[in-house]
């Protein structure tokens, strides 16, 4: 049982199981990778059981079937310092790997103890741009929970909310400030909304930023969700995350006491030195009176600073508190030169978004004025 694979395309697809197997599990094998040829393909599998990655590669001179489970990491810290451009694998009781003047022989399991992982997914599907996908996923996935204990699995997850109209919002809350990206879709949709937990958003978005296919096929069946990138030759199966998600739309203010609007750069630089100074405590105040904002921060580790911007406003002068960290995260996924947050209390949600620009927003918690 022998064939012969470009390392490079073999690394690039174990590369990809990164966040499909499991890191500490009590069932070995799912550290794992299953390797598999049918007729001329190689199939490399990885699941973790809420995760399950499909690829494909073409491989020459094949003798017999081949078949086995190897431990993902060390599997692909080899084929990471090959220099070779192919090796050949085969199987006598281990995994042998030669390249060039390198042999390695590495200990394997099982493949019929590898969880059956089943990829031929019917039901209803549409067809979005990757990049459109790529792009709305890195707007809001940073706000997510990182937490990912049984009682806030709600929150450590992007929510996929398919609305009337066509249109499409992913969603993400930690609690305390939330992130939406909306996007009208080219049909309306058949889809269902569903939850996606954090750890196969990270798998899919790995995916997503090396992907050659400019078009992503995604396919609903029950509580499973799969993934197709037809061109990579890849799929990527989820079980959505089986929990009610916030009804965010009430979070969002129907009216505001004071509109800012100014240059985005000049206010990331700002809320960035806030950021060092603040320290641990998070704090920044800001003073908004007539078209004049005052910036303070101060930590007993750091120390302390002020700054001073003009900006235009509309509406009552107000003195509030943010994380500076919160608002500068949100600043740095705002691509439009001006961006405007909207204010609709001392202790009620704030708004940023980017000028002239309704697709995207972020809404962050002031905090208590100390």
């Amino acid at each position: 049982m022998e064939i012969e694979v470009d390392i490079k395309a073999l690394k690039n697809a174990v590369e990809l199981t990164n966040n499909a197997v499991s890191k500490k599990t009590t069932n070995p094998i799912l550290s794992g990778v299953k390797l598999e040829t049918k007729e001329n393909f190689l199939h490399i599998y990885a699941t973790d059981l809420q995760t399950g990655f499909h690829k494909w590669l073409k491989v020459e001179n094949t003798d017999g079937a081949f078949g086995c489970v190897v431990e993902q990491r060390i599997f692909l810290e080899i084929l990471s310092n090959l220099s070779a451009e192919k090796a050949k694998l085969s199987l006598d009781s281990v995994l042998k790997i030669s390249a060039d003047n390198s042999n390695f022989k590495l200990p394997i399991m099982d493949p019929e103890e590898y969880p059956s992982l089943v990829f031929d997914v019917l039901g209803n599907s549409i067809v979005i741009e990757r990049n459109i996908i790529s792009n709305m996923i890195d707007k809001v996935i940073f706000c997510a929970q990182k937490d990912s204990s049984s009682l806030s699995r709600n929150l450590n997850a992007v929510y996929w909310d398919f609305r009337k109209g066509g249109f499409l919002n992913l969603v993400a809350s930690d609690g305390y400030r939330l992130a939406l990206s909306e996007k009208q879709l080219e049909n309306e949709s058949v889809l269902s909304s569903f939850l996606l937990s954090l750890k196969s958003m990270d798998e899919l978005r790995s995916i997503l930023s090396s992907a050659k296919s400019e078009k992503i096929k995604i396919i609903q069946s029950g509580s499973q969700v799969l993934f197709e990138f037809e061109d990579d030759e890849i799929e990527v199966l989820f079980n959505v995350v089986e929990a009610e998600y916030p009804d965010y739309l009430k979070i969002i203010p129907g009216s505001f006491i004071t509109k800012i609007k100014t240059k985005t750069s000049d206010f990331l630089n700002i809320m960035k030195r806030l950021s060092i100074a603040a320290g641990k405590d998070e704090y920044a105040l800001l003073n908004i009176e007539e078209g004049h904002i005052i910036f303070y921060a101060s930590s007993p580790d750091v120390g302390e600073a002020r700054e001073e911007i003009d900006v235009e406003q509309e509406g009552k002068n107000i003195e509030i508190a943010y994380s500076p960290r919160y608002f500068r995260e949100a600043l740095e996924r705002i691509e439009t030169v001006e961006f405007e947050f909207n204010i609709s209390g001392e202790e009620t949600p704030t708004i940023l978004k980017p000028f002239q620009d309704d697709s995207y927003m972020f809404i962050i918690m002031p905090k208590r004025k100390a």
